[in-house]
């Protein structure tokens, strides 16, 4: 049996009373914390550009909502709309020890493809949490080497969670699911070259993720065929995709059923790059301790060299981000908004903000070197690391050992509600507000997911 089998045995076969109370409770947190990034995100630019560009596509209007908005599109499209202003603003979680943002790609698309269905919310969250088990698994059978590759691993695995979600709602054979799976290999895509200018096409992987994962569960129930080796073949994703010295396949089907990655997925508490979050905790803390600014000489950063290759490199453009988006991959920049402002919010990435003096005066004394590997905890966790000597000579050293937000320091129901709160300021009233939290909070109750869209247009 291929593992494109044994994942898709274990999808088809899955159902809300074999998922842990606390998987499906998690479930629903990540599904809350995702609709209110959602929404904020719909202020966004290069969401207004997507809105832009798929308004004016011949054929794409229909009946499924964008959220946040008046428009209706096709579900094809609606998938792709909402799965941009879902990560967009980098403020959606993460599973570390793959490095994929799933919940932008699969909550769009259990939600189109589910009302689109007529599906239940048990139906829903079940192919939520599928396409969060089979999704974390892609990306730990790799070693996280992916992004070694210079790939983007949340478009590289998460195609395979979001065909397995929408699989699992269309209601695929176990045969059908396979095919499902080879083809999704030939959609795997997504690069890092956004790094070199900040560009917005990283925001388009997951809607571009979701939108295919749907035509491929169509394709699938109608025939369609495709590779059952996709994943360990000679030319399979981790051949073609991974590192031969760090893929590991058998982790593409491991402990399915017995271990739930869904609950080992980190929520942020700052809308930037997940991997500088260590750091921003260290920066904090370092205020709360008493440091200020006009004290350091310079700040040493030691990070794991994948994060680096993010947030780092070349550390000569992360003294000065030329953009809002540039400045959520600049770890200068954030180490220097939380050591004087004591936080990183949305309003961190104004145009005022990210010119500010004080700001990039701080960030040109931050330096960086790769920490030793397999000393840090990475990527399970995204730890912070900084060595900060002060104008008398003093060194100050702060370490972070699990970020904030991950399973392991998570974030409390209160924290993760008011977060959705502050994200939909402006955008919704207390009482909608409140209600959305509500009825996600009751998902499994839900008939059909017509009451919940309602809430979610303008």
């Amino acid at each position: 049996m291929t593992y494109s089998q044994e994942l898709a045995a274990f999808v088809c076969t899955l159902t809300t009373e074999k998922i842990p109370e606390g998987t499906r409770a998690r479930a629903r947190q990540l599904m809350t914390d995702t609709l209110g990034v959602g929404l904020a995100g719909t202020r966004h630019p290069n969401f207004k550009n997507a809105m832009a560009a798929v308004s004016v596509i011949p054929g794409t209007r229909g009946d499924h909502p964008v959220i946040g908005c008046s428009t209706r599109f096709l579900a094809t499209y609606a998938v792709l709309a909402n799965g941009v202003a879902c990560h967009v603003l980098d403020f959606d979680d993460t599973h570390t020890a793959s490095i994929v943002h799933g919940s932008a790609i699969f909550l769009p698309l259990v939600l189109a493809l589910g009302e689109e269905l007529g599906r239940s919310g048990k139906d829903v969250q079940t192919a939520f949490v599928a396409g969060w088990e089979v999704a974390a698994r892609v990306g730990i059978a790799s070693g996280n080497s992916f992004h070694n590759r210079g790939f983007h691993s949340t478009a590289i695995a998460g195609i395979f969670g979001a065909t397995a979600a929408a699989g699992k709602l269309l209601d695929l054979t176990p045969e059908q699911m396979t095919h499902a799976f080879g083809l999704a290999g030939s959609q795997a895509s997504g690069i890092t070259e956004f790094l070199t200018n900040s560009s917005s096409s990283k925001g388009y992987h997951v809607g571009w993720a979701a939108r295919s994962a749907m035509e491929i569960g169509y394709l699938a129930r109608a025939g369609a065929t495709g590779p059952f080796s996709v994943f360990e073949g000679t030319n399979g994703l981790l051949a073609t995709h991974g590192l031969p010295d760090r893929i590991d396949p058998p982790q593409l089907a491991a402990d399915l059923g017995a271990r739930w990655e869904t609950e080992r997925v980190s929520i942020k508490p700052y809308p930037c790059c997940h991997f500088a979050h260590g750091a921003i905790d260290c920066a904090i803390a370092l205020r709360q301790d008493g440091i200020v600014a006009t004290d350091v000489q310079n700040i040493h950063a030691i990070i794991d060299e994948v994060a680096a290759g993010f947030v780092c490199d070349p550390i000569e453009a992360k003294w000065v981000p030329t953009s809002a988006y540039g400045a959520k991959f600049s770890l200068p920049y954030l180490v220097a908004s939380g050591l004087i402002d004591g936080e990183v919010s949305m309003a961190s990435f104004d145009d005022s903000s990210i010119a500010r003096g004080d700001l990039l005066a701080l960030a040109s004394r931050v330096s960086s070197e790769h920490a030793e590997k397999g000393t840090t905890g990475f990527p399970k966790y995204f730890p912070g690391h900084l060595v900060v000597t002060l104008t008398d000579g003093r060194k100050v050293e702060k370490r972070v050992p699990i970020n904030r937000g991950n399973p392991d320091a998570p974030l409390s129901d209160m924290e993760v509600a008011g977060k959705f709160f502050r994200n939909v300021d402006g955008l919704l009233s207390k009482r909608r507000a409140k209600m959305i939290v509500d009825k996600i909070g009751a998902l499994e109750s839900l008939q059909d997911l017509s009451d919940l869209s309602r809430e979610l247009v303008m």
